[in-house]
């Protein structure tokens, strides 16, 4: 029988973002205000945040909100973006008594996104991955850097060790307390959920910040037999914010509600979740950016073990780089709360292992 627990995401993640947003809407003006429409200037003013979000395998197969500015594209003007994400996964939490879930994986995936911009200070945008889950190749460089920073080898989502597991296996595993295997999945390869937007911006663009509502649809394109999608459609909305503190900072939020359809997976789907985002970037001068910035997500299904069914809060540090004003690109590493153990869930929660993405950006 699965135990239904609903854990809310930790407060200090849910402030940081809402002030982020709230600032951006209080000294902002209307875009309503407007003669005409204004061009973006985000490539001048911020480049943003990092396009990556919690890639845990079982929250891959509904809806998140991509990280991005309230900016948008002038109209008829097009953005194309191509990133690879290496996502680690190792979680084994103890059952007490509970469900068991196995967690330890690899994920590469490849996403394709195209934003393009329509009258009325409006943006579309599609976004489609191709994602391959297998062993991976990661295992021996992460027990390298868990080494050399001193991480303990049993932290709460690993508490026998990693050692006490073999490497490099693929293997995604949920057993409710009565000993029913609800899901026992291996490698997988496919086209992943289909995510398609329409933003609209509510301010008008300058370099003070701006704000804008963005409305996501996503598209049940992912294979349910290798477990690569839901099966069903998701739907939400997100407020997305940005607002400079001075020459060289800037901050920036989002806050999204999803509604979620019903999964074909053996498990307890939640009917809604909340996403939240909230980071700060530094600016040493036009073309380059350093940025840090903490996403959380609500739990999107209940697999009945307490720690496997926290909040997902994911820190992720980026540098971006501005080539021209057609072209740029980033990288990227994101960390879990098993940096010291899950003391502070509010900053650094339940997340992979680990993650590093790769991203390029051609504006035509």
């Amino acid at each position: 029988m699965i135990r239904y627990s609903y854990n809310r995401l930790r407060l200090p993640a849910c402030l940081i973002t809402a002030v982020s947003v709230a600032l951006a809407a209080g000294t902002l003006k209307p875009a309503a205000a407007q003669t005409k429409e204004q061009p973006a200037e985000q490539e001048q003013q911020s480049h943003g945040p990092i396009p990556m979000r919690d890639g845990r395998p079982l929250n891959l197969l509904f809806l998140q909100f991509v990280p991005e500015l309230p900016d948008v594209l002038k109209r008829n003007t097009n953005r194309y973006d191509l990133q690879l994400d290496m996502i680690n996964n190792m979680q084994i939490p103890a059952p007490g008594g509970a469900s068991t879930v196995i967690e330890d994986n690899e994920y590469e995936r490849l996403r394709f996104s195209w934003r393009h911009g329509l009258p009325g200070n409006t943006e579309f945008g599609m976004y489609v991955p191709i994602v391959w889950r297998s062993a991976g190749f990661m295992d021996a460089i992460i027990d390298a850097y868990h080494h050399m920073v001193a991480l303990p080898a049993n932290s709460l989502d690993v508490p026998a060790g990693r050692g006490s597991y073999p490497e490099y296996r693929s293997q995604l595993t949920v057993i409710d307390a009565s000993g029913k295997v609800l899901i026992n999945s291996g490698n997988g390869f496919g086209f992943g959920e289909t995510l398609l937007t329409l933003k609209k911006q509510l301010t008008h663009t300058s370099s003070k910040g701006a704000l804008a509502v963005r409305i996501g649809l996503k598209l049940p394109t992912g294979p349910t037999s290798q477990l690569l999608g839901s099966g069903h459609l998701d739907g939400g909305v997100s407020i997305d914010g940005r607002l400079r503190l001075g020459r060289e900072l800037s901050v920036f939020g989002n806050i999204g509600w999803v509604a979620l359809g019903k999964s074909n997976i053996a498990l307890g789907t939640r009917p809604t979740t909340v996403q939240t985002l909230a980071g700060i970037e530094y600016r040493p001068n036009s073309r380059d950016s350093y940025i840090l910035q903490v996403d959380g997500n609500g739990q999107f299904v209940t697999t009945g073990n307490d720690f496997a069914d926290r909040s997902n809060v994911t820190a992720t540090f980026g540098y971006r780089r501005k080539f021209d004003r057609h072209h740029s690109g980033f990288a990227s590493f994101s960390e879990g709360g098993h940096i010291y153990n899950y003391h502070a869930p509010g900053l650094i929660n339940a997340s992979p292992d680990f993650t590093v993405s790769l991203g390029f950006t051609w504006l035509p």
